[in-house]
């Protein structure tokens, strides 16, 4: 359950293409940043998810979306982040097919560009459904509606014409393969309020837009009143983009989850810099116990370079920092050194956690 929004064009700043989105999950289901580089293909740098523990909240889903990665960039500059569709039932994968993360690696590992990237999924068995929102270092940015049946690529944008693009769990161009409950045109699901307000957001924007912008826009708190306990699709999942889903329960239980935003990453493949920002990307402070490791929230974004980052592991799942980003601390970039970041969050300090190497907050 995720909002992404893309935005490429020689009519922004710089000429830069930027796709950014929240990742929405349980909060026993998160994520961490590994970097991968092999003979076997292109070095990437992305998010996994990966569960807490064994005992997870809702195992099917877990099995269906987590793994490495489920966002990424690599060294050709191709990006992706995606957001799980609600596929009708019936559409049943064959036995061999993949699974979403295993096929985004092998793409990244293997594309230089969303055109080959398209190819390369187009004509893979698929166990997953999604929306798949591409962008290549040209500019090039498209949205792939990618099921167990069919595959339809939409909103499709070049640098010289520019656009943007928005991607809600659930399809559009083949909303007939989807359920009819997570239309986005059912004002009671927040596919409807996340969609709306991302269209707002950019409308307001003119459909202009750089990294400051794109990371407002994820920390946005629109239609957040609603309650998360209201959502007949998945009670306990919140209506806003960063999404602060809870039940009000003074505990996560795994029987009857919260879920909201458990990071929120913006990619750059023209600087070749993954941004990512642990928990909920506002920063505040959680208000039930439901709304596991959310008081980890960092609040802002690190901007981590693919280009000068060895292979490894760079963040925990606590939202600590490795002692291998220990090492490599100097490369890594806080918001405020992010192009046109104007007057992002200062208050940066490095914190060190016994036996769990260093962890950023601000």
């Amino acid at each position: 359950m995720c909002t992404n929004i893309g935005l490429t064009g020689s009519k922004y700043p710089f000429a830069k293409v930027l796709i950014g989105g929240v990742s929405d999950d349980p909060y026993d289901i998160r994520t961490r940043v590994v970097v991968e580089r092999s003979v076997h293909g292109y070095a990437f740098i992305g998010t996994e998810l990966k569960a807490l523990s064994e005992e997870v909240s809702m195992p099917g889903y877990n099995a269906s979306v987590a793994g490495w990665p489920t966002r990424a960039l690599n060294e050709k500059g191709l990006a992706y982040t995606w957001t799980f569709a609600h596929e009708k039932p019936e559409n049943v994968a064959p036995a061999d097919a993949f699974k979403s993360s295993t096929a985004w690696a092998e793409i990244m590992r293997r594309c230089a560009t969303i055109d080959e990237a398209i190819v390369m999924l187009s004509d893979m068995k698929r166990d997953f459904s999604g929306n798949f929102m591409l962008v290549d270092s040209a500019g090039n940015l498209a949205v792939v509606e990618a099921g167990r049946r069919r595959l339809t690529v939409t909103q499709r944008r070049s640098m010289a014409e520019g656009g943007s693009a928005v991607a809600v769990n659930c399809w559009l161009a083949q909303a007939d393969e989807g359920l009819p409950m997570a239309s986005v045109d059912n004002r009671d699901v927040p596919n409807y309020s996340r969609y709306r307000r991302s269209i707002d957001l950019l409308e307001a924007a003119e459909n202009r837009g750089n990294f400051v912008g794109l990371a407002a826009m994820l920390r946005d708190h629109g239609f957040r009143e609603r309650s998360a306990g209201c959502n007949p699709l998945t009670p306990g999942h919140g209506y806003s983009i960063c999404n602060h889903g809870t039940l009000g329960g003074d505990h996560f239980s795994g029987g009857r989850p919260a879920h909201g935003s458990v990071s929120a990453e913006i990619i750059d493949p023209v600087d070749g810099i993954f941004w990512y920002a642990y928990g909920w990307p506002c920063g505040e402070a959680p208000e039930a116990g439901d709304q596991l490791l959310q008081e980890c929230s960092w609040g802002a974004f690190i901007g981590f370079p693919l280009a000068t980052l060895p292979a490894g592991t760079y963040t925990t799942l606590q939202g600590e920092l490795t002692s291998l980003a220990a090492v490599h601390f100097a490369h890594l970039i806080p918001e405020e050194r992010a192009p046109q970041a104007g007057t992002s969050l200062t208050n940066w300090r490095r914190v060190v956690v016994a036996d769990k190497g260093p962890m950023l907050r601000a």
